[in-house]
């Protein structure tokens, strides 16, 4: 898992930029399948979302294959703001 900000998004190429918590940013590209979740503003619990829901500043987390590299495959990503 990798928690940042976003610093760019662009729903129809399925891409975003996320700045991690340590300075670095990394790429990141959704497949079609990839897994959304946004906050519920009832309950501020989580709900299935859509890349369209996202926007520059919100703070989430990625599940990535490793945080390390600068350009990877999201499979899942919560919105913690």
């Amino acid at each position: 898992m990798a928690y940042g900000q976003i610093r760019h998004i662009d729903p129809l190429q399925r891409t975003a930029v996320i700045a991690l918590d340590d300075g670095r940013e990394i790429a990141l590209s959704f497949p079609p399948d990839a897994n959304i979740e946004v906050v519920e503003p009832t309950t501020l619990g989580t709900m299935g979302g859509t890349l369209d829901d996202l926007r520059v500043g919100y703070w989430v987390e990625a599940a990535i294959p490793t945080a390390g590299t600068n350009a990877c495959s999201c499979a899942s990503l919560t919105c913690l703001s």
